[in-house]
């Protein structure tokens, strides 16, 4: 792998339907990894995902290159915030997702991380982090309903 390339796996306890639809659905992505998100799942649609912290804005745009339903996304990831000392940094994010019984195993390979401090940063977990809020989303109360309609 890559030196500027971050790759994680894990087990979810939601089906892939539920995984793929919080990657794609602006309601959803507010409610595990941005509060401000919007998102056009199609292909060459754009998304962005903004989160306001003491230190400043992170924001991230770009758009869904690849859309396999609940199987692969693959998008642009173009950060500007703290972290991008030069403005603006564009990587490639792809998820893939695998059905594990009633689970999902997904993983992220995120690419072209040119920053070493942004890098760091997803290597030190913030993608785990993020994954740990979308199964609890996911796991809600209510939730389970929509494991049938996803």
């Amino acid at each position: 792998m890559s030196t500027d390339s971050v790759h994680v796996t894990r087990r979810l306890a939601a089906t892939p339907e539920q995984v793929f639809k919080a990657w794609t659905d602006a309601t959803l992505l507010q409610r595990w990894l941005a509060p401000k998100a919007e998102a056009d799942a199609r292909l060459g649609g754009p998304f962005r995902l903004e989160v306001s912290k003491p230190e400043g804005s992170h924001i991230v745009t770009g758009e869904y290159r690849e859309l396999v339903r609940n199987r692969r996304i693959v998008m642009t990831w173009v950060y500007e915030g703290p972290m991008a000392p030069s403005g603006k940094m564009e990587a490639l994010l792809t998820v893939d997702l695998r059905p594990d019984g009633p689970n999902t195993e997904i993983t992220l390979h995120h690419e072209h991380l040119s920053n070493p401090t942004y890098r760091e940063t997803i290597e030190k977990g913030a993608w785990t982090k993020a994954l740990d809020q979308m199964e609890a989303v996911l796991t809600e109360p209510g939730q389970v309903a929509d494991k049938a309609r996803a």
